[in-house]
């Protein structure tokens, strides 16, 4: 079905994001984190669903902790 609508390109849109981070200062960026961080917290906060946010976000860093060993690994010398 042909929409008369175009969405962006979801890369397009990270690499929009990414340069837009990348042309704050320093101290912008640790506000931009921080605020993001803060987000995060009020979100658990207010959820209802706390330990199953705590436990997707572990395991979402274990994933990305496996990630970095397979390219480390796959990029051995």
């Amino acid at each position: 079905m042909e929409l008369p609508i175009r969405f962006p390109n979801e890369s397009d849109v990270i690499y929009e994001d990414a340069m837009r981070f990348r042309a704050l200062s320093p101290d912008e960026r640790a506000r931009a984190l921080r605020s993001c961080l803060q987000d995060y917290q009020d979100l658990r906060a207010i959820s209802g669903r706390a330990e199953q946010m705590d436990r997707f976000a572990q395991e979402e860093e274990a994933l990305e902790r496996q990630a970095i060993l397979d390219f480390a690994e796959r990029h051995r010398d």
